[in-house]
């Protein structure tokens, strides 16, 4: 009876990632609806069933507050070469200089393409305002987007590749 209800649990966090809007939900919300069971248990086991159907569930971590993203292979349509690369040059800056990196530094930089770029980042919440710092963060959902290249990503090695 109990390996049922764990199932259940399993299948029903599974559908509730699959069917809503936003891509990512928070840690806390899926270890209350893990309900007493084992937490990393019930998430592996979401995580094999999201692969199953050729989907990834990645971790990350926005200041204190952890998220589970949904991603699947390949890149997204919606989403411009240069607003990739705009976020690409955005998470590189935040991993050499700041996390936390200043809105009028950033406009200055990005004049070019905030309106087109920035903008649309932040509205798809693949950037975060954090208007208390007069800051932009990369949000959990941007990081997982560039997943697949985010380890590569250097500001030197960008930046080199730009100046040649």
């Amino acid at each position: 009876m109990e390996n049922n209800e764990f199932e259940e649990t399993v299948k029903l966090i599974t559908k509730l990632i699959l069917t809503q809007p936003q891509k990512m939900i928070r840690e806390e919300d899926l270890q209350n609806l893990s309900k007493n069971y084992n937490f990393e248990k019930i998430m592996s086991n979401v995580y094999l069933s999201l692969k199953k159907v050729g989907f990834e569930f990645i971790k990350s971590k926005l200041h204190s507050d952890t998220y589970y993203i949904l991603t699947s292979e390949g890149k997204d349509d919606t989403i411009s070469p240069s607003q990739y690369g705009t976020l690409a040059l955005l998470i590189a800056m935040s991993k050499e200089v700041d996390d936390n990196l200043k809105i009028k530094d950033l406009k200055e930089i990005f004049s070019e393409v905030w309106e087109s770029d920035v903008e649309f980042l932040l509205k798809n919440d693949y950037l975060r305002n954090i208007e208390d710092l007069g800051a932009i963060v990369v949000s959990p959902l941007g990081k997982a987007l560039m997943k697949n290249i985010i380890q590569d990503l250097d500001l030197k090695n960008l930046l080199d590749i730009f100046t040649n």
